[in-house]
């Protein structure tokens, strides 16, 4: 056979490994369509903050605008700083030197370059770890097959494809830190097996962009490549009085090649430690004193208070080993999407005080052939008396696991956080499969199939859960059209009398009280359709809400001026929303009042007997509702949909006609109020039975 017909089957398991991973990944960034510039919210709050940042680089500065960063800014000395590494920042400066056009938009692209990087790093990571474990042997078929399905696990079984749901700057840095840390793994080995002057300059790279993306992956990696530098010292004064066979063995040859992988670590460590200092004043931390969220949120202010100051330490390890590797941590349910994350938000245990808690999947659970395959490489790194081929994954093996060391020391639970482990699921896995594939079983003409059945098996479970949570997460957080539709495919899916989605949905005359994760709730006559996230900060989301419409008619008649009240709101505060009309000049405007004053729009002629139309629009998508006139937007007024409470968590509101002027009449206007057509959801769960009272 040629040596030709094996590197054919190498690259078309490759491809096919990258499709069957890219497919499912892509589908998610892009939210089921083709949208390259969507961002997780409407208003692109946290997707355009490494726009910001780099804007700020190119004016020769680190601070950033103030409040522009909301309560993620950390305020020093009066100034604002982002506490994000640079990287993905500086990615974005060659677009900015050109236009400033796709500011805030750029979070998918940067995120679909992250995965080719994934992609590449993970493919090369593969066969030359399949090398490694079995130098001799020929690439087989099932070689091709078993190389394929890892690399579908890898580039779209993980929770970087849940992470794709949402393109902003939470999960943007996950993608890249993961990316960049598989490539630095990757290099790690090839300095570890032959020390060039390319592969060395590689590594450098590699763990330098980690620095500047993620820290705990930056120190990580810089800290296994310093001990790699010293190894390599030691091997190599050692292999000066051994034979030529040993020094063959261990190819150091130059003194100089120890310095320049020590530089390969020392100067991404160097570099990260100063731009964290000049901002502040610390190698590593950030002041989370400083932070505005910690100025707003009581609960993060004691946080730090019971835990010295900081909120991570040796006290949550409990936590979060229980949290992250639970084999219970995922939810199966029998309506759409039939996997999603636990109901309820994650749990302190050994009495650990938790900063911010929210529903979070376990590792195990999520990523289960490569947690298997990661348990199996243990006895290939292990092994007492390894080739120098094998003994040369330990070091990529070794700074893979040191990154998920600092997630596990972190006070503050999401699911997002399991993307630090996904480095090691991707080494460890790779190292597992191919040791796997060395063992002799009995009867292999059955035992290989069935390994392969559930390898392929494992994989498919894993896409699916991870594009079932990352469709559900980008529904909720952008909410508006995209979580009526996912709902709405939902009821197709699930619904119907007596149907699993037909038995969430409870009614009543207001809002929702207490709730489960998915549940749907109506108020009144579908004056509004809720949905229940299973968080604790922002348990409900607006998904509908019918148009409320008042028609006012002008007589004139003694025609007199002032305020005409129309809606009052209920929340956190109280709005009054009217209409003012002018002192003798037939004109009239809307108002808006609350605790920080009046708001008006501008005025608009008015005349007898000619109605005006007031129109409370929701926009779920945007937290608002809009008031406007006679459909014309040059009048229009807004009141939001929630309010931020005293610890700045969001409270729903409550727009309600004022019963004053429902059919009421003035000595100059008669009123009359109506309600909008009924949204079509929220028509189709109401209609096909009685709903249960309100929890």
């Amino acid at each position: 056979m040629t040596t030709a017909a094996p590197a054919r089957r190498q690259a078309f398991a490759t491809v096919a490994g990258l499709l069957l991973g890219g497919v499912p990944f892509f589908l998610v960034l892009l939210n089921f369509r083709l949208d390259v510039l969507r961002t997780a919210v409407a208003p692109r709050f946290a997707s355009n903050f490494f726009d910001i940042q780099a804007s700020a680089f190119l004016d020769g500065e680190m601070r950033v605008p103030n409040g522009i960063l909301g309560i993620e800014g950390f305020v020093i000395d009066g100034e604002t700083f982002m506490y994000f590494p640079p990287f993905p920042a500086l990615l974005r400066i060659p677009v900015q030197l050109i236009t400033h056009e796709f500011d805030g938009r750029l979070t998918v692209l940067s995120m679909a370059l992250a995965w080719g990087v994934l992609a590449v790093v993970s493919a090369k990571l593969v066969w030359l770890v399949r090398e490694c474990v079995r130098p001799i042997e020929a690439v087989s078929r099932t070689d091709c097959l078993v190389a394929a399905i890892l690399l579908g696990a890898v580039t779209g079984g993980t929770v970087l494809t849940f992470d794709a749901s949402l393109p902003w700057v939470y999960h943007e840095v996950y993608l890249w830190a993961s990316a960049l840390t598989v490539g630095a793994g990757y290099w790690l080995l090839r300095v570890a097996l032959q020390p060039t002057r390319s592969s060395i300059a590689w590594l450098g790279g590699f763990t330098l962009a980690t620095s500047l993306t993620r820290t705990p992956g930056g120190w990580a990696m810089s800290g296994t490549v310093l001990a790699l530098a010293a190894w390599l010292t030691f091997r190599q004064r050692r292999g000066a009085g051994a034979t030529n066979d040993r020094r063959r063995r261990w190819p150091v040859r130059d003194v100089r090649t120890p310095m320049a992988v020590f530089a390969a670590g020392a100067v991404p460590l160097v570099v990260s430690v100063t731009y964290n200092w000049v901002k502040f004043g610390h190698p590593y931390l950030f002041p989370l004193e400083r932070q505005v969220w910690t100025q707003v949120n009581e609960h993060r202010r004691t946080a730090l208070e019971v835990n010295g100051g900081t909120i991570t330490g040796p006290q949550f390890l409990e936590t979060t080993l229980v949290n992250y590797f639970r084999p219970d941590g995922i939810r199966f349910v029998d309506y759409f999407p039939f996997i999603t994350l636990p109901s309820e938000p994650a749990r302190s245990y050994g009495g650990a005080f938790l900063d911010q808690t929210y529903r979070t999947g376990s590792v195990t659970a999520f990523m289960p052939l490569l947690v298997l395959l990661s348990l199996c490489s243990v006895a290939a790194l292990l092994q007492r008396s390894p080739t120098p081929t094998v003994a040369a994954l330990r070091w990529p093996a070794v700074g893979s696991l040191m990154v998920g060391g600092g997630v596990l020391g972190y006070g503050y639970l999401a699911h997002r956080y399991t993307s630090d482990f996904v480095p090691a699921l991707v080494i460890l896995g790779t190292i597992g499969l191919w040791q796997v594939t060395t063992l002799s079983v009995p009867r292999p003409q059955l035992v290989r199939p069935a390994l392969l059945t559930a390898m392929v098996t494992l994989t498919v479970f894993s896409i699916a859960a991870q594009m079932a949570t990352g469709a559900l997460a980008a529904a909720h957080t952008h909410r508006g059209h995209e979580l009526t539709s996912f709902l709405s495919l939902q009821e197709r899916v699930s619904g119907g009398p007596g149907s699993p989605v037909s038995d969430l949905v409870s009614r009543s005359d207001g809002l929702p009280g207490r709730g489960s994760a998915d549940d749907l709730h109506i108020a009144g006559d579908c004056a509004a359709l809720y949905v229940n996230t299973g968080d604790q900060y922002e348990p409900w989301n607006l998904v509908e809400h019918r148009d409320m419409i008042v028609d006012l008619t002008p007589t004139f008649i003694n025609y007199r001026p002032g305020l005409l009240r129309l809606f009052q709101q209920f929340g956190v505060e109280t709005r009054q929303v009217s209409v003012e009309f002018d002192q003798g000049v037939p004109q009239a405007r809307l108002v808006v009042e609350d605790r920080d004053g009046s708001f008006y729009s501008p005025w608009f002629e008015v005349a007898r007997d000619r109605t005006i139309r007031i129109t409370a629009h929701a926009r779920p998508e945007l937290f608002e509702t809009r008031i406007r006139v006679n459909e014309d937007p040059r009048y229009d007024l807004y009141v939001p949909l929630a309010e931020w409470n005293r610890d700045w968590y969001s409270d729903l509101t409550q727009l309600q006609f004022r019963s004053s002027i429902d059919g009421g009449r003035t000595d100059h206007v008669r009123a009359t109020t109506q309600w909008g057509p009924v949204p079509s959801l929220c028509g189709r769960l109401a209609a096909p039975r009685t709903v249960a009272a309100s929890r």
